[in-house]
C-alpha cells in the first residue's frame, strides 16, 4: 500500500506522519485491497480539513472530515474509513452468499431438470374463421402456430409451421 501525504497552508509535522502510519497499521486488516491512500491535510481560517482519497481494486473514494484540530480531523477521517471499508466488505460478503445459494441444487434435486417456463401468447382466434384467413394470420403475424375456430362449425383447429419450413393442418374433425 502506497501512502501519500500532502499538507495546504499548514505545516506537516513528524508526529502527524507518525500518527497516520500507526492508524494505517491497525487497520492494516482490513485495508488488505487498498492500493494506495492519499492523505490531503488542508487549513482554511481555524478549520482543518483531512481528506482521504483511497483506491482500491475496482472503486476510487474520498473520506472528507473537518474540525478545528488536525488529529480529531484525522480521528475521523479514519474512524469513516474503516466504517466505509467494513459496510463495503459485508456487502461484497453477501452478495457472494446470495449468489452460491442461488446456484446451488436442493440435496437430492441433482437428477432433475427445472420446470419450464409456460408462455402465454395470443395466437388464436374466438372468431369462425376460414382456414385461408387462419393461414393468412400464420404468415402475417410471423408465428409458429395458430389457433382458430373454423368456420360453419363450433370445433378448434390449428395451422403451424414444421421444422421443414411445411404449414399443417390439425383439424380433430378432418
Amino acid at each position: 500500500m502506497i501512502i501519500n501525504f500532502t499538507a495546504r497552508r499548514t505545516e506537516l509535522t513528524d508526529e502527524i506522519k507518525e500518527y497516520c502510519q500507526k492508524r494505517l497499521e491497525r487497520m492494516e486488516k482490513i485495508l488488505r485491497d487498498v492500493l494506495e491512500i492519499n492523505i490531503i491535510l488542508s487549513e482554511q481560517r481555524s478549520r482543518k480539513k483531512v481528506d482521504l482519497q483511497v483506491k482500491r481494486r475496482g472503486e476510487d473514494f474520498v473520506i472528507s472530515e473537518e474540525t478545528t484540530e488536525v488529529f480529531n480531523s484525522l480521528n475521523q477521517a479514519f474512524d469513516s474509513l474503516e466504517k466505509k471499508i467494513v459496510k463495503e466488505r459485508r456487502k461484497m460478503i453477501q452478495k457472494r452468499r446470495r449468489a452460491a445459494s442461488r446456484e446451488l441444487p436442493l440435496p437430492g434435486m441433482e437428477g432433475l431438470e427445472p420446470a419450464p417456463r409456460l408462455l402465454r401468447l395470443p395466437y388464436f382466434s374466438d372468431k369462425p374463421i376460414s382456414i385461408q384467413e387462419a393461414l393468412l394470420q400464420l404468415e402475417e403475424g410471423k408465428k409458429e402456430v395458430f389457433l382458430f375456430r373454423k368456420e360453419g362449425s363450433e370445433s378448434w383447429a390449428v395451422v403451424f409451421r414444421r421444422k421443414d419450413g411445411q404449414v399443417a393442418l390439425v383439424d380433430p374433425e378432418g
